[in-house]
């Protein structure tokens, strides 16, 4: 149930291993996202259902079927991995908005709120059991990159993204703060949710390291 626990030269090599890993790997995706603003040199790219929300949605499901396995495996952090991957993919129906808006009118994205409720239910139902999973996971190197995604993703994404923010920092009628907004706003929202699908990676790593 304790969330592993460095003991030796060797794991603690490992865990740095493993974090100077997922920094690299948090650069290549800003050089990626740098290059393709280059080859698309317009706003289009970060539009509604554009290249870069599609990635969004993809890398939010890859973390919901990753926590979904993990959930099939692991009786005991069952009802928090189901917690976990019914806010991605809340989040990932949620960057559908404009599509489902069109396709379910009056009800668009919102419905997806009924997996998360369902998956807090679950929680309180078996809260003895589920409480000892939750506390093992707060020391663990996992929660924290999610909890760095969730600063990515919250404060930082969306109060760069906010019209009124930008325009009251420009303050030039000339700049077209809608679209400069979604130039800041999705590529760092895409940051975070890449953020929150390594931390799924380090949950698996960590709970194999728990078990040998």
């Amino acid at each position: 149930m304790d969330s592993p626990i460095i003991k030796t030269p060797r794991q603690l090599l490992f865990t740095q291993t493993r974090q100077i890993g997922y920094v690299a790997v948090m650069c290549l995706a800003v050089i990626l996202l740098w290059k393709f603003a280059d080859i698309n040199k317009n706003a289009v790219f970060v539009g509604e259902n554009g290249p870069i929300e599609t990635a969004q949605t993809a890398v939010l499901l890859l973390a919901t079927l990753s926590l979904g396995i993990q959930a099939c495996g692991n009786r005991i952090y069952r009802p928090l991995l189901l917690l976990l991957g019914s806010l991605t993919l809340a989040a990932a129906i949620r960057e559908q908005d404009a599509f489902l808006e069109h396709a379910i009118p009056g009800i668009s994205w919102y419905f997806c709120w009924v997996f998360p409720i369902a998956a807090i239910i679950n929680i309180i139902r078996l809260r003895r059991n589920s409480l000892p999973s939750f506390i093992a996971f707060l020391r663990s190197n996992s929660f924290n990159m999610m909890i760095t995604a969730a600063i990515i993703i919250i404060p930082i994404a969306q109060l760069l993204g906010h019209r009124s923010f930008l325009a009251d920092l420009i303050n030039n009628p000339a700049v077209n703060t809608g679209h400069l907004r979604r130039i800041i706003e999705e590529p760092i929202e895409l940051l975070g949710y890449l953020q929150i699908l390594l931390a799924t990676l380090e949950f698996h790593i960590e709970q194999w390291l728990d078990r040998h």
